[in-house]
């Protein structure tokens, strides 16, 4: 099992979906109160 450690690493789904991971309302509140250097270019 130690030589095939890499064969027993769990895997998991993302867990973030794109098409949930944002609400367009959300976002422009965000780019007042939030802080924009989170948000990806």
């Amino acid at each position: 099992m130690w030589e095939d450690q890499y064969n027993y690493i769990p895997t998991r789904e993302p867990i973030i979906v794109p098409e949930l991971a944002c609400v367009s309302e959300y976002m422009s509140w965000f780019r007042i109160h939030g802080k924009p250097y989170l948000l990806s270019v």
